[in-house]
């Protein structure tokens, strides 16, 4: 899935999406630039909000959360590394098996833990390539991280 920046301040958002407590103003500014292409790895609904987990413009190694409103899609093929998971409280989350599996997995990646960052980067490999080049075939991710000594 690729999306477009169409907006990169709290003051496109809609209020919905306002939540000074976790750093969501109308002042906030993002680090993604308007009119640039972005892969998204994972998604998440909650609560009627939309969230892309995307590499921006300040990417160091992990995704960040960002309010899917600040984008239009550009191509909206699914990713094949892509699973699913509705929670008991309504929470949908997107993503690739890892971190579905793992409960903590975003938080052992944010923290830099080696197994899980060594997992991300090759599945964003792996996903640039297929969302870059469409007529590629996926490859297995059990596969890819078999080699990658994952």
């Amino acid at each position: 899935m690729r999306i477009r920046c169409i907006a990169n301040t709290g003051a496109s958002l809609p209020e919905s999406y306002i939540d000074p407590a976790r750093g969501y103003k109308k002042e906030t500014e993002f680090p993604i630039t308007v009119g640039k292409e972005y892969t998204v790895y994972a998604l998440k609904e909650w609560q009627g909000s939309v969230w892309y987990y995307i590499c921006d413009d300040h990417y160091m190694y992990y995704p960040m959360q960002t309010p899917a409103s600040l984008f239009e899609v550009i191509d909206s093929r699914v990713s094949n590394y892509w699973r699913f998971k509705l929670y008991p409280n309504g929470l949908l989350k997107i993503a690739f098996e890892q971190w579905l599996s793992d409960t903590y997995f975003y938080d052992k990646l944010t923290d830099q833990k080696e197994e899980q960052v060594l997992i991300f980067d090759k599945v964003k490999e792996l996903m640039d390539a297929e969302a870059l080049s469409p007529q590629l075939k996926p490859v297995a991710l059990e596969e890819s991280l078999a080699t990658s000594n994952v």
